[in-house]
This record gives C-alpha cells, structure tokens and sequence, in this order.
C-alpha cells in the first residue's frame, strides 16, 4: 500500500474532483454528494501534512473552486479542463514515483 503523502492525496483528491464533474454532467446529485464530501476528507488531510503548510492559501483557494464547480450554478468561471489539468502534474509524479 503507499504512503498517504501529500502527493499521494494530490492524486486522489484529482481524481474525486473528476468523479465530481462527471456526477455533475450526469446531474446526479447523490453521488456528487458523496465525491465533494470524500474531496473534502481528502483536503482536510493535505491541509494537516506537514510539507503543505506553505500552501495553505493555495488550498483554500482549491477548497473554494471544488465546492464552486459542485454547485448548479458555479460563481467562478473555471472550466472542468482546467481543474483536472491542474491535478494532472500530481497523477504523473504520483505514478513515476
């Protein structure tokens, strides 16, 4: 089993967020649900790891665009490309490693 490093979680937060765009263009809002709430699990953890107490505000930030492309009507204009290109980095290192 791997470590639950930061970027182990990275990774899997990445890829509750894709579970979450796809439950969303499904408009299943039962299982988005249930991937925002494991997202947030997920970030709460990075946020306690030691090596990402310099990017806390950079976390914050990400908390606030998962819960924004959750909802129905997002305020910010982030694309879904744009959030899981964002994680991308995250993935590969995670499987070079």
């Amino acid at each position: 089993m791997r470590e639950r490093n930061s970027l182990f979680l990275m990774a899997n937060l990445g890829s509750e967020v894709s579970k979450i765009i796809s439950a969303k263009n499904r408009n299943d809002t039962e299982l988005l649900n249930t991937y925002l709430i494991q997202a947030e699990k997920i970030l709460a953890e990075i946020i306690m790891m030691p090596d990402m107490k310099d990017r806390l505000p950079e976390m914050r930030i990400l908390s606030d665009v998962i819960k924004d492309i959750s909802k129905q009507k997002p305020i910010l204009n982030i694309s879904s490309v744009n959030i899981t290109s964002y994680f991308m980095p995250f993935v590969i290192r995670l499987m070079s490693s």
